[in-house]
């Protein structure tokens, strides 16, 4: 589990050039001019002004990670307002960039007064890119305010299923209760808030650390994936917690016939997924072609944004689900490969 740790640590230095938070030392251009993210205001030699939420301490995170901006302030007004790098799928970070615009022409005063809702289909990224402006006004008025809590409520309720699924089944053991959990393992977390795990969410709390009380629901979660397999609970994250596991096992629940599959055959699916476990671990040290994050198939609960062929994918291991138990679970999952090299099972 240690080894699997430390290579996600690696993965998250090359990928996002941060750990824990920490940034690594890189000198960026800002307008005409070459400044240290550390630098949170910048005077241009126009007078005009850049502030650089790269540079603050807590940037607001996104789905995947930091969502920095640059916000861009002339004759006291808001000129233009730019994102930076960052690790957001990109379908979703497109749809929340129309955002940016919407405070062009406003003095700092008059931006902080603003409510700006979030864009549906790209909640995360939108109510990231909100809470970096609020937040870099403020600093740049020397506001002692806080940006606002752009955490819907529905993030606690999605906290309470977690914790449903982690603890009741300990103690209960009962059909109708655990068909019930999966349903709303798949209704709630999935669709209705977006809560699992894949790569590119571990990798953004290994780099960025965690935010409360989003990240409540993370730790719950890497704990029923990585420490319930110590006390004798392998793959519990998996098979009681995951959305897209959840769905698979209801459509096991539909059909009784089940395709048998041979020994040979499950020996030779189990070492294609440890190669693409290994191929993909390398494109990440290699910080090659990491797009591939993107297209674990848990994208599909964000369907508003994930792309047709993601979806169709999805609906296609599920339907297959009815006949062979949960394909997608045992045979590709990359992140689900990732728990199972941790528990160091086969």
């Amino acid at each position: 589990m240690v080894l699997v740790i430390l290579m996600m640590m690696a993965a998250a230095i090359t990928v996002n050039k941060t750990l824990f938070g920490k940034s690594i030392e890189r000198i960026e251009t800002v307008g005409n001019i070459s400044a240290v993210p550390s630098d949170t205001i910048i005077v241009q030699s126009d007078g005009s002004v850049v502030i650089h939420t790269d540079g603050m301490n807590g940037t607001i995170a996104g789905y995947a990670g930091p969502v920095p901006l640059d916000i861009y302030i002339a004759d006291g007004k808001i000129s233009e307002i730019k994102a930076l790098p960052n690790a957001e799928t990109p379908s979703f970070f497109s749809r929340a960039a129309g955002l940016l615009c919407k405070w062009s022409g406003k003095t700092p005063a008059e931006a902080l007064e603003m409510k700006v809702d979030a864009v549906s289909g790209a909640t995360y990224s939108s109510a990231a890119i909100i809470s970096n402006v609020n937040a870099g006004l403020a600093y740049y008025q020397k506001a002692d305010t806080k940006p606002g809590n752009n955490t819907p409520w529905k993030i606690w309720v999605a906290l309470a299923v977690t914790l449903a699924a982690c603890i009741v089944p300990l103690f209960v053991k009962n059909k109708i209760y655990h068909n019930v959990q999966l349903i709303a393992n798949v209704l709630v977390l999935g669709f209705w808030c977006g809560q699992f795990l894949d790569y590119a969410l571990i990798l953004k709390y290994i780099s960025g650390g965690f935010v409360f009380p989003v990240g409540i629901i993370a730790i719950v979660m890497l704990i029923s994936a990585f420490i319930y397999p110590l006390f004798g609970r392998p793959q519990y994250y998996c098979t009681h917690v995951c959305p897209l596991g959840s769905a698979q096992q209801l459509m096991a629940n539909i059909c009784g016939y089940k395709i048998h599959l041979s020994v040979k055959i499950l020996h030779a699916f189990d070492w294609f997924r440890k190669i693409l476990w290994a191929a993909l671990m390398l494109l990440l040290w290699a910080d090659c072609l990491t797009g591939w994050m993107d297209l674990e198939l848990f994208q599909t609960f964000q369907f508003e944004s994930a792309s047709w062929w993601i979806i169709g994918a999805a609906i296609l291991f599920t339907a297959l689900s009815a006949v062979i138990t949960r394909p997608y679970c045992r045979f590709v999952c990359p992140t689900g490969s990732l728990f199972k090299r941790a528990e160091n099972i086969g």
